[in-house]
């Protein structure tokens, strides 16, 4: 797998977290277009409240994030998002572990 640059010198504490967490499997894909001047990116969120961008034209990760609930609920604005993994973002803020 390819990685960003920012993802391979900025993140490694975050990586470690998340491999003691388990990315989980996948969930809900998103293409989210933000306007970046490197194009759309592909948010994956994972079962276990894992966060994890791609850009979709290289397919290079950019970042992984242990998310808030918060993070969770944007990707859902009709308020139908999985109860489920808001429980584990919410586990995750109380642990401290996604700052």
């Amino acid at each position: 797998m390819k990685k960003s640059l920012h993802y391979t010198t900025e993140r490694r504490f975050r990586e470690r977290r998340i491999k003691e967490i388990g990315e989980g499997a996948i969930y809900a894909e998103f293409i989210v277009d933000n306007g970046h001047k490197n194009g759309a990116e592909r948010h994956i969120i994972t079962t276990n409240g894992i966060i994890i961008i791609y850009n979709v034209k290289t397919n290079r990760l950019i970042t992984k994030l242990i998310a808030r609930p918060g993070q969770i609920k944007k990707y859902y604005p009709d308020g139908n998002y999985p109860q489920e993994i808001i429980s584990i973002a919410l586990e995750h803020a109380k642990m401290k572990i996604n700052y």
